[in-house]
């Protein structure tokens, strides 16, 4: 069982880290800045007025809307592609430098737009720009952190960047609240021009905070600084930089990236081909990302407002109140889920129960919207909005952190960035499909819309069950291990009741996951820094 005092040990003996992993997260407020502003945005009657909007119809409208949303996307899944060379070329800590810089010029934009003409070019161009920065810190960040972090704390670590990212839609949610609220009158363009101008704030925050930070340790040693790196590792671990621990670590990276240092892109990319465990390895990120997309979070995210206008809140300030109240309640799980279940309950068992609780939700959501599409406030439509806030509940403990961990541990040193710049590129790419379609989704089809992302729940849960492996608590430089041999029999006999399942199946041999990953109900590699956890090649085949 977590115990209070487990927790307060782990957190003091790995604090660098952790205010590492909270400083370089920074970058992922930018994204959740966005992704809770622009829904409250687009519905403020002053930012309709600007751009000459409020005589279109509601189908038009949701277009323009959706069009203005999937901007962004579009200039992330760029910023995710360049991700791979940048971070490989000049390192991890400059490219996100970079991409900060962009994220803010596109800020800037966005906030100028419409001085002198109605036309949304101007906002396109902001938001596209933004976008790139966005793609490109999102691909790089995970790399950076879990390159960084000990084994002991690396999914906490990693997973931190959906925290800071729940922390910035919060903080949009609230902030768009309190512009609605306080500016007057509600044509005024400085309430969306204000909402803009202060995403302005976390950047300038990341370049302070990360001033006295430098590169990640793996990717130092792999152009050959093998003194620096064991400087930053030594720093990061509290243990002397002769520290035998140490110095067995540096010898495994150092060993791992032999022969693979300044290869070309086109060499890494056909390196990710060059055997089956390998492509796997390299593509579990992508896929769990795209059902990360398909689960229906961000169709929430962007058009809260509207979904609790349909569930029966009148009037734009109630649903704006109810969407901040649904920020804290993101914020709150998704730190949560980070302290007691990431390294405690372990990856996989994160996402088959709370995909499952996702499912439930959103089933629950559209069979309400289906028998009482309109109409005046009923009981259930209190149970409704609750669904919501239960789905967003089992998302952040789930679906929302470990998809970030598991892409940026489970794929080979020297292929990390090329794997997390294609995970990206499809988070955004599907970031920009959902970003498109939910407004003409809940315009035509309606309850549909929640039985559609339902389904992507409850297929998203039988991926995780058949096609993933437990990785919580082993080095980088050993998780191949876990993905040899039969990755069906191997993620099964990881799965919650997997081993009674193999026996029933006749897939001999014992869980060759028991000394890979520590029993669920076991935390204590969390709490003990010196603790290494072995792993035996034995198969389950």
């Amino acid at each position: 069982m977590v115990s209070l005092r487990g927790v307060t040990d782990d957190i003091h003996q790995h604090r660098r880290i952790y205010v590492l992993a909270l400083c370089a997260n920074m970058v992922a407020v930018f994204f959740g800045w966005d992704t809770g502003l622009i829904g409250g945005v687009l519905g403020m009657q002053s930012f309709q007025r600007s751009f000459g909007l409020e005589g279109l119809s509601a189908t038009a409208l949701a277009a323009v809307q959706g069009n203005i949303v999937s901007t962004l996307q579009g200039g992330c899944f760029f910023g995710a592609a360049s991700s791979a060379y940048l971070s490989d070329r000049f390192g991890r800590y400059p490219s996100l430098y970079i991409a900060t810089l962009i994220f803010l010029i596109g800020s800037v934009i966005q906030t100028c737009s419409g001085l002198r003409s109605t036309s949304l070019a101007q906002i396109y161009v902001g938001r596209f720009i933004g976008g790139f920065g966005v793609g490109l810190s999102s691909a790089v960040v995970p790399s950076y952190v879990s390159e960084s972090a000990p084994p002991e704390v690396r999914g906490r670590c990693t997973g931190a960047m959906q925290l800071l990212n729940v922390t910035g839609i919060m903080v949009s949610y609230w902030a768009n609240y309190g512009l609605a609220m306080n500016i007057t009158p509600a044509t005024n363009p400085a309430m969306w021009r204000i909402a803009f101008g202060l995403q302005l704030i976390p950047g300038v925050l990341f370049i302070l905070l990360m001033l006295p930070y430098g590169e990640s340790p793996r990717w130092l040693i792999e152009k050959g600084r093998i003194d620096e790196a064991r400087e930053i590792m030594a720093y990061f671990r509290q243990v002397p930089v002769d520290d035998a621990q140490l110095e067995l670590t540096m010898r495994e990276i150092v060993e791992d990236v032999r022969g693979k240092e300044k290869l070309p892109m086109w060499t890494l990319l056909k390196m990710s081909f060059e055997s089956r465990t390998t492509f796997y390895r390299c593509w579990i990120g992508i896929i769990l990302m795209f059902w990360q997309q398909w689960c229906g979070t961000n169709s929430i995210n962007y058009y809260s407002p509207e979904i609790f206008e349909a569930l029966g809140l009148s009037g734009a300030n109630a649903g704006l109140f109810a969407t901040g109240v649904y920020g804290i309640v993101k914020v709150i799980c998704t730190g949560t889920g980070l302290l007691l279940c990431t390294e405690q309950l372990g990856r996989k068992r994160c996402m088959i129960y709370f995909g499952l609780v996702q499912a439930c939700a959103m089933f629950f959501i559209g069979a309400y919207m289906k028998i009482h599409p309109s109409g005046p406030v009923i009981p259930a439509s209190y149970a409704a909005i609750v669904m919501v806030y239960i789905y967003v509940v089992g998302y952040s403990f789930g679906w929302g952190t470990i998809p970030w961990v598991v892409a940026a541990e489970a794929v080979p040193n020297h292929l990390r960035t090329l794997s997390m710049s294609g995970a990206l590129m499809t988070q955004w790419l599907h970031n920009f499909i959902i970003a498109q379609i939910t407004p003409t989704m809940l315009a035509t089809i309606k309850f549909g819309t929640f039985f559609v992302f339902g389904s992507c729940c409850v297929a998203m849960v039988l991926t995780a069950y058949l096609g993933v492996p437990e990785t919580k608590g082993i080095p980088l430089e050993e998780i191949h291990k876990v993905f040899e041999g039969n990755i069906l029999r191997r993620s099964v006999a990881d799965a919650p009741g997997g081993p009674a399942v193999c026996r029933a199946l006749g897939w001999s041999g014992k869980r060759s996951s028991a000394a890979a990953a520590p029993d669920a109900s076991d935390d204590s590699s969390t709490a003990d820094g010196e603790k290494r956890t072995e792993v035996t090649v034995e198969s389950v085949a």
